[in-house]
C-alpha cells in the first residue's frame, strides 16, 4: 500500500513537470515568435539609424562637439588654411612643416635645410574645431599623429600636443583608448597596448548616438518589426541607470588620463568605470589641467555635488544640443538651486553692467591656463598656454575680479 502510494506521487510530480515544461516552452515560443527576425548578436550600425525615429534629436546631436570630435579628414573638416603663405609652420630657421593638398588629398611635410625628409597624409581629424584640431595619419593599421595641429581662437596652425616645439617627429603612436574617447566604435585587430592595429574601415567616428545608447542593430530591428511598441526595446536609457552609472558613462574620457585594466572600447554605458580603467591622479587636482581636464574628479570634489545628491553632468550638460560658449545657459542651470528663495545666490557687490543671471561661469568655473599644454603658434609672440574651463565648482578671486573689471569697462565703454 505504501508503495503503491509513493508510486502514485512520483506519478504527479512527473505529470506536474510535464505540465511546467509545457507552459514554460509556450511562453519562450511567444517569446522566441516576437523575437525571431532580431539579429542574435547586437552591433554597432551608425547613428544614422536613428534618425527615421528620432529625427529632431540626430538633427541636433550631429551639430555638437561630442559628434564632430573625429572624421575622416577633408576640406570640410579641416579648420586650418593650406593657402600660400599661411600654409606653414616654422619650427626656426632650420626646420618647418608645409600644409599642402592635391585635390581631395591633405599632407604634412617637413623640411629640414630646406630638403623634404618626410610627408604623410591627414587621414583623420581629431576635434570639432571648437577650440582646435590634431591630425592622424594611418601606417600599416597604426595610428599616428602628424607634429602640426590647429588653435581656433588665433585661427593659426601651432605644434601638436605632446610633441617637442624644437624638432619635427611624425612618431607619437595612437592608442585604443584615443579612438573610444573621440570615437563610437572601432575594430582593433591586435590588442595589445602599446601596438594596436585599427582596421580603418571599421571605425565610426564622433561620439554619436550608440556611444551612449549602445550598439542599436536589434533596437532598429525590433522597432521596424513592431511600430506601436513606444516601450524602447533593445537599448540603454539613460532615465533607468542610477547616478553613478551616468556619472562613469562620462567619466570614461572627462576624469583625465586613467590606467587600463581592460581593453579599449570594453566599457559598457552601465558598467562600473573602475573595473575597467582606474584615475591615477589626485581626483580634484587642479595642477595637471589639460585638455583632458579631469571634469569628472573635480565636479565630484565641489560642495555643490557633495550636497546634491541627485545632480550629475546632465544636470548642466545637454548631450544632444550644441551649447557650448553659452554662459547665459549654463548659468540659467546655476539659478535653479542657487536664488534668492532658496537664500543661496551670489553676494558679490554690485557693479555697473553687471546681470548676475547672465553669467556664474567665468567667476565660479573659470577658464584657466593649462599646466601641461602650451600651444607655440605661427607667431610667436602669440603663443600660449591652453585655457580649460574648471570644474571644481568655487570661488576663484583673482578670476572674480578680473571678470567684473572687464565688466565695468565694457560697460563704460559701451556708453
Amino acid at each position: 500500500m505504501k508503495r503503491i502510494k509513493k508510486y502514485n506521487l512520483v506519478t504527479i510530480i512527473i505529470l506536474a513537470l510535464i505540465y511546467l515544461g509545457n507552459v514554460m516552452s509556450t511562453s519562450f515560443n511567444q517569446r522566441s515568435e516576437i523575437n525571431k527576425n532580431i539579429k542574435t548578436e547586437n552591433t554597432f550600425i551608425g547613428s544614422e539609424s536613428c534618425k527615421s525615429c528620432h529625427k529632431d534629436i540626430y538633427e541636433s546631436h550631429i551639430k555638437t562637439a561630442h559628434y564632430l570630435t573625429s572624421h575622416i579628414a577633408t576640406k570640410d573638416f579641416i579648420k586650418g588654411s593650406f593657402d600660400a603663405g599661411k600654409n606653414h609652420f616654422v619650427y626656426n630657421k632650420f626646420m618647418e612643416v608645409v600644409l599642402d593638398n592635391d585635390n581631395d588629398s591633405f599632407f604634412q611635410t617637413a623640411f629640414i635645410n630646406g630638403i623634404a625628409y618626410q610627408t604623410e597624409p591627414f587621414d583623420i581629424v581629431i576635434g570639432s574645431g571648437g577650440k582646435g584640431q590634431t591630425y592622424l595619419y594611418f601606417d600599416s593599421g597604426r595610428l599616428f599623429q602628424l607634429p602640426v595641429s590647429y588653435y581656433t581662437p588665433l585661427n593659426s596652425w601651432c605644434n601638436s600636443p605632446g610633441y617637442p616645439t624644437n624638432y619635427i617627429r611624425f612618431n607619437r603612436r595612437i592608442t585604443g583608448e584615443c579612438i573610444e574617447c573621440h570615437g563610437t566604435y572601432a575594430t582593433i585587430n591586435n590588442e595589445t597596448k602599446n601596438d594596436p592595429l585599427f582596421d580603418k574601415q571599421k571605425i565610426i567616428y564622433g561620439v554619436d548616438c550608440e556611444r551612449c545608447h549602445g550598439p542599436a542593430s536589434q533596437h532598429v530591428d525590433f522597432h521596424k518589426q513592431h511600430p506601436d511598441e513606444k516601450k524602447a526595446q533593445f537599448i540603454i536609457n539613460a532615465k533607468l541607470m542610477n547616478r553613478q552609472q551616468r556619472l562613469d558613462a562620462c567619466a570614461l574620457c572627462h576624469s583625465g588620463f586613467r590606467k587600463e585594466i581592460q581593453p579599449a572600447f570594453s566599457f559598457k554605458v552601465g558598467d562600473k568605470l573602475d573595473d575597467f580603467s582606474t584615475a591615477n591622479y589626485s581626483s580634484d587636482t587642479a595642477s595637471s589641467l589639460d585638455v583632458h581636464g579631469n571634469q569628472y574628479g573635480l565636479l565630484t570634489s565641489s560642495k555643490c555635488f557633495i550636497n546634491s545628491p541627485q545632480m550629475d553632468c546632465s544636470s548642466c550638460h545637454n548631450v544632444h544640443v550644441k551649447e557650448s560658449n553659452n554662459p547665459k545657459l549654463f548659468s540659467e542651470r546655476c539659478m535653479t538651486c542657487h536664488n534668492t528663495a532658496s537664500h543661496n545666490t551670489c553676494t558679490v557687490s554690485n557693479t555697473k553692467g553687471l546681470v548676475l543671471k547672465d553669467n556664474c561661469i567665468d567667476c565660479h568655473m573659470p577658464a584657466l591656463p593649462s599646466q601641461k599644454i602650451f600651444l607655440q603658434v605661427a607667431d610667436p609672440n602669440k603663443s600660449t598656454a591652453d585655457l580649460v574651463r574648471m570644474h571644481r565648482v568655487g570661488i576663484y578671486e583673482n578670476s572674480t575680479k578680473d571678470y567684473l573689471k572687464r565688466i565695468k569697462s565694457a560697460s563704460e565703454n559701451h556708453e
